[in-house]
């Protein structure tokens, strides 16, 4: 791509030369107004527009769902927006108007970048160190379908994108002692590092890094974001969010508590939007949050205080826990702990994967880092525990997960998610084959392996297949040993069949055994109230009513309102002293 607009350049005449993407339209008064941009000041040398779908702050929300309403569109906009200019670091060239100066003083495009991407981020760098600004006219609207070419030619975007970057880093690297010319102007940004032009002539590359980035999604969550950033805001140095589409003033509310705000169009994939975050991180260390998530102080403090001790250079990545408390009125209980890796290092290499229930663990496993397990933690408290809600999340859930079927047949993660969706909702059967299916491609090392063992147990258990339920949980305790939610499954499992002495001592395992630091998302009551609850029926089914009593008055110490416990316990006294009157 480089190559063939740098021929196309090298024949043109004009006074301006414009690049300008096959998939795009062009709008009523959109060049007239760039060209004033770019003749106003002759410091200026690269001159965009803004657009519905191109990253970075050259994105604008867009009122349009039919093309023939665009040139509408644009109209007003161009005069809400009349003469509205600033300056940038990076213009996206998809649409770029370039002064014939610069041109003569930059050069063409690089033509290292082989097919695309980043070949308009080092023109601008370069343009910026010749001493020109690269500038938006906001007041200019081009339409962009976006990656048309990319999709046509069924090319891994997302590989060559990385490809790109760690070549665009590199040749900056490798430039830090050029001697390029050299003007008066704000130093670009380059990645986590800073372009410094020096006296002497060249780039100097000066790392800048903050600590922490924090990176995060939103749409239409205004009534959450606010209580988010403000828990996490003292504890990072940056704030990145990528909002994709919000109609509500979720951008606002971001940006009045110092976020840098950018806007990307929803492209079904979860991964995808979050890699576009981390585009504009300059921090050391990724740390990502959703936006109904908030951090107690504590672990905020943790955080910060991790990242300024020494850290071996091979670990890429911390695990935290999420903490997803369960609807309000249960009163703080019910509530699921999911481990995440929740920092990790800015490196290009490390990207998230899959388009829901995204994950970071397979980059850092690829290129051989290790994660460290921590004690810091996120609440994840906004989720809408409704029945409409509910129903909404699932719809979403299975489109992507059937579009990640479609690009990732039989891969074992995908099966396990769809294996966990189907027995959330109660589709047991489908969930039994899932993850049948998942733990027959799986190697016991990856991380969800257990909780697909759990899940399937789960549907097992809801389909009355007990006799198989017993034979997998066998195995599955044989690999995992001292996993409290499998033993507390077996437990179920050994009950249903009435075998009471086995389901007992699962139980009691339950309780009493260390959980080893792996990855889980566990229901944090199967070890406390859930597994005595159980415990105490299986007291009673064995005729040991004391046990019973003493397990209901243990949960009754913990959770002193719990309904169940008080009367079983009333039960047992009345049998207890109706023998005594018999007697």
């Amino acid at each position: 791509f480089p190559a063939a607009v740098n021929q196309g350049m090298a024949i043109a005449r004009g006074q301006q030369l414009l690049l300008l993407n096959n998939d795009t339209i062009v709008t009523t008064g959109w060049l007239t107004r760039m060209l004033e941009v770019l003749n106003t000041d002759p410091q200026v040398g690269l001159v965009g527009p803004v657009s519905n779908c191109v990253s970075g702050p050259q994105q604008v929300p867009v009122s349009y769902d039919d093309l023939s309403a665009i040139d509408g569109f644009a109209w007003n906009w161009g005069k809400q927006h009349h003469q509205e200019r600033y300056s940038l670091e990076r213009l996206v060239g998809f649409c770029l108007l370039i002064r014939r100066e610069t041109y003569e003083a930059v050069g063409g495009l690089d033509e290292r970048f082989g097919i695309g991407n980043f070949e308009d981020d080092d023109y601008c760098v370069r343009a910026r160190a010749a001493g020109y600004k690269v500038v938006v006219a906001v007041d200019s609207f081009v339409h962009h379908f976006g990656h048309r070419s990319f999709l046509a030619s069924d090319l891994d975007f997302g590989a060559l994108l990385e490809e790109n970057r760690v070549k665009f880093e590199e040749k900056w690297a490798s430039q830090a002692n050029g001697t390029m010319a050299t003007h008066t102007l704000p130093p670009p940004q380059i990645g986590g590092l800073k372009a410094i032009v020096v006296p002497e002539g060249g780039l100097e590359l000066q790392e800048i890094r903050p600590k922490i980035s924090l990176c995060m999604i939103v749409r239409d969550n205004e009534t959450t974001i606010g209580p988010c950033l403000e828990s996490i805001r003292p504890w990072v140095d940056e704030i990145i969010v990528v909002d994709t589409g919000s109609h509500d003033s979720t951008p606002q509310i971001c940006k009045s508590l110092g976020a840098q705000v950018y806007f990307w169009p929803w492209q079904d994939s979860f991964s995808a939007a979050r890699n576009e975050s981390l585009r504009y991180a300059t921090g050391e260390w990724i740390f990502w949050m959703d936006s109904d998530d908030t951090i107690p102080e504590s672990c905020g403090r943790a955080l910060q205080q991790l990242v300024r001790q020494p850290i071996p250079l091979q670990t890429l990545g911390f695990v935290m826990q999420v903490h997803c408390p369960g609807p309000s009125h249960d009163g703080g209980r019910n509530v699921t702990v999911v481990d995440h890796i929740k920092l990790f290092r800015n490196r290009p290499e490390l990207r998230f994967e899959f388009r829901i229930h995204e994950q970071i663990l397979p980059a850092i496993r690829r290129v051989g880092g290790e994660v460290q397990f921590t004690d810091i933690y996120v609440v994840h408290s906004g989720s809408d525990h409704s029945e409409a809600g509910k129903a909404r999340k699932l719809i979403r859930d299975f489109a992507l997960l059937e579009k990640d079927l479609q690009e990732r047949p039989e891969h074992p993660f995908v099966l396990f998610n769809l294996g966990m969706t189907c027995c959330d909702c109660g589709r047991h059967r489908e969930a039994v084959d899932y993850l049948n299916r998942c733990l027959a491609v799986s190697t016991p090392a990856e991380s969800h392996v257990r909780k697909a063992y759990a899940f399937l147990l789960s549907s097992l258990y809801a389909l009355s297949q007990h006799h198989e339920g017993n034979t997998i949980a066998q195995t599955a305790l044989q690999l995992f040993p001292n996993d409290k939610e499998l033993l507390f499954r077996a437990a179920m499992l050994a009950h249903s069949q009435g075998n009471l002495e086995e389901a007992r001592s699962f139980y009691c395992q339950t309780l009493d055994s260390q959980q080893s630091k792996d990855f889980s998302s566990v229901d944090v009551d199967i070890s406390g109230y859930k597994a005595r609850h159980n415990l105490a029926i299986v007291y009673a089914d064995m005729q040991k009513f004391d046990l019973a009593k003493a397990t209901w008055e243990h949960i009754l110490r913990d959770w002193p309102d719990y309904k169940v416990a008080k009367d079983a316990i009333a039960e047992i006294n009345q049998r207890e002293h109706l023998i005594k009157s018999l007697q």
